[in-house]
């Protein structure tokens, strides 16, 4: 591996990574310089790598600014567009795009103890940010939808479905401070088409929705309570349930519900199924 003195100096005469498109780089170059620091005794090396840290860092909030203006102008999927090009993702793991959309949504982490978790939910982890990409694409998911998160968390999925689509995006969480957190969010980027509400899964509003989305947020009675409720609204008309994770497998098993994906168990990537009444 090269020194750190040799990287900085690379760094410091290199161009590239200060366009504002080039995170990939950043967050490459920014891992880089942070590991040979690690080994690093010399404070005057030490204090160039992290000037050029910090200044890769104002680049990358100078990018997030003209990001979050697009989207508050109404461009967010245009503005977003040379990162959505996400192939066939697969996986649990973060990666830059998750880097760009944070950076961009700016949401903050609750401040307050989040409440204890009760018997059958899930713990919250957001959905990474290149299955939300692919879940638009192959749901299909337009203006004209209504969008529900079943377990929304801090309402990436809602935020971005609406970003990406102009489709009214909905979120339920149980977690008061996460709804908070997420409002605010909305507010910011002054999206009128995202709201979160605090609640049950299990009481939810269902009568208007077209899209269900689930990233496993409970299992058991909880999990079965609410499918019967999207069954009800699938014999009603058309639907499309949109899962990552072990739910896959249970929704996967249901006889009102069809999907063209290759494997409707699969764990790690996105399913969309549909109903048997059918829907884009």
């Amino acid at each position: 591996m090269a020194s750190l003195a040799s990287t900085v100096s690379l760094l410091e005469q290199e161009a590239g990574w200060r366009d504002l498109r080039a995170f990939l780089w950043r967050a490459e170059a920014s891992d880089t310089l942070e590991l040979l620091l690690l080994g690093e005794a010399d404070p005057a090396e030490r204090e160039r790598a992290v000037a050029l840290l910090e200044a890769m860092e104002a680049v990358d909030r100078d990018a997030f600014a003209l990001l979050r203006a697009a989207i508050q102008r109404g461009e967010g999927r245009e503005a977003l567009a040379p990162w959505l090009d996400v192939g066939f993702p697969t996986g649990q793991h973060y990666d830059v795009l998750d880097h760009v959309i944070a950076g961009v949504l700016a949401i903050e982490e609750p401040d307050t103890p989040l409440s204890r978790l009760p018997p059958e939910m899930v713990f919250y982890q957001p959905t990474p940010a290149r299955h939300i990409v692919d879940g638009v694409l192959r749901a299909a998911i337009a203006a004209d939808d209504v969008v529900l998160d079943l377990g929304s968390g801090l309402g990436h999925v809602p935020i971005l479905v609406h970003v990406l689509t102009g489709a009214t995006a909905r979120g339920v969480e149980r977690e008061p401070a996460y709804v908070t957190r997420a409002c605010e969010a909305a507010r910011a980027l002054q999206l009128a088409g995202v709201t979160m509400r605090v609640g049950d899964a299990r009481d939810a509003e269902f009568t208007d929705v077209t899209v269900f989305y689930l990233f496993t947020p409970f299992i058991g009675t909880v999990l079965r309570d609410v499918m019967a409720r999207i069954e009800h609204e699938a014999r009603r008309r058309p639907i499309r349930v949109v899962t990552l994770g072990p739910c896959s497998r249970t929704f996967a098993r249901m006889p009102w519900l069809h999907s063209d994906d290759p494997d409707p168990e699969a764990s790690d990537r996105i399913v969309v199924f549909r109903s048997a009444l059918g829907g884009r």
